[in-house]
């Protein structure tokens, strides 16, 4: 399993990356994470999915298949239990339908969006990985379909959010998506 992550900052994001420690305190009180998994392919949409809602306590999962649906997305938020929410985490596939995570990831950095940026991708090797951080993603995982894989990128994804949480208390103001066609509604952030 290829697990490439940028060095971590803090505690939590040492547990993400030391199989020995999953990521399990999080507490009742803190808010779900939202992540927007941008994936062509219908059955690893479900697969994360699917792993998510078994492993990661408060950690739920909505799919586009398409690079502008997931700016969109990112912009006004997804639907969650019938409420708009705001993303907090984006996963990417590199090879897009209309792009690539290449150029997502760099779309959402140029936008200002401090969202944490994972690939989860069927491209290996050394220079997909490179543009991939080049463009200012945070982590980058080789697909397979093994559990320890998804224990691994929902521990990232945490150890993501939770560090930038921790390091921007208003970022819950700044990600809270406007909905297309009603100027002035704010939606609920999930942040």
């Amino acid at each position: 399993m290829t697990d490439h992550t940028r060095p971590p900052s803090d505690a939590r994001a040492d547990a993400a990356t030391d199989r020995s420690e999953p990521l399990t305190d999080q507490s009742v009180d803190e808010e779900p994470t939202t992540v927007l998994h941008v994936e062509p392919d219908p059955r690893s949409a479900e697969l994360l999915d699917t792993f998510a809602r078994r492993l990661a306590d408060r950690v739920r999962v909505r799919s586009v298949d398409r690079f502008a649906d997931a700016l969109d997305a990112v912009a006004t938020g997804v639907e969650v239990d019938g409420e708009r929410v705001a993303v907090n985490c984006v996963v990417t596939e590199q090879r897009l339908p209309g792009g690539s995570g290449v150029e997502l990831t760099e779309r959402l950095r140029e936008a200002g969006r401090g969202l944490p940026v994972v690939f989860y991708t069927t491209c290996p090797g050394e220079e997909s990985e490179a543009a991939a951080f080049g463009a200012g993603a945070d982590a980058y995982f080789e697909k397979g379909s093994d559990r320890g894989r998804y224990d691994a990128i929902l521990d990232r994804i945490r150890a993501l959010v939770a560090e930038r949480r921790d390091r921007d208390p208003t970022a819950r103001a700044a990600s809270t998506p406007r909905a297309s066609g009603t100027p002035g509604e704010t939606l609920r952030s999930e942040e």
